[in-house]
Formats: C-alpha cells, structure tokens, sequence
C-alpha cells in the first residue's frame, strides 16, 4: 500500500477469477493474512503503523489513531458499498439487500 492509499497489485495479485472472499494470492501466505476479505483489516493496520511513523514529525499517536478509530470503517463501508452498488446499478433504499444479495450470488459455487 502506498502513502497515498493505493495498493499496487501485479499480473494475478489484483484480480479474483471468481469471487471467493479466503482467496489468497501469494503462495507463501500461508496463514492466510492477505486473503482478498482480509484487506479491510490489513489496510488499517498499514494505516495504524503510518500513523506511529508520524510521531517523529511531530503527529500525537493518540490523536491520529483515535481519528483512524473513527473515520477508517465508517469510511470503508460507504465507499466500499457506493462501489458495490455502482457495478449493481442499485438506487434509492434498498441499496442494502441489493448489495448484500449480489454478494451472496457472487459467493455461489458455479
């Protein structure tokens, strides 16, 4: 992940043939810590070690991670359903159900 927030994924890494939120890409992550439904969690924790590398610029932690605390799932979640429901064409209020059933179908063996 870079400063700006980018990961930066080559040839297989950065995309799912078929949706399988536990696919992991890199052979030698054996424990499963990159799996595709884990980079929520990774990206904060990237953020988290971002925020203590700034305190020798001068950043308070306790500041930056009680920012992080709030703003980084409440954030995730509404990009990452906007994103969702603009591949689903979803509007209006049952954006929701809409998104969480095309997450559902997507999980479906083919």
């Amino acid at each position: 992940m870079s400063v700006l927030g980018l990961t930066i994924d080559y040839g297989p890494f950065g995309f799912l043939d078929t949706y399988d939120p536990r696919f992991v890409a890199n052979a030698s992550d054996d424990s499963g810590r990159y799996r595709f439904e884990a980079q929520p969690s990774i990206c904060y924790w990237n953020l988290a070690r971002f925020a203590e590398a700034l305190q020798s610029a001068g950043l308070p932690l306790d500041e930056s991670k009680a920012d992080l605390e709030a703003l980084y799932y409440p954030t995730y979640e509404r990009e990452y359903l906007a994103g969702l429901r603009a591949k689903v064409r979803a509007r209006g209020d049952g954006t929701r159900s809409c998104v969480a059933t095309a997450v559902f179908t997507m999980r479906q063996p083919r």
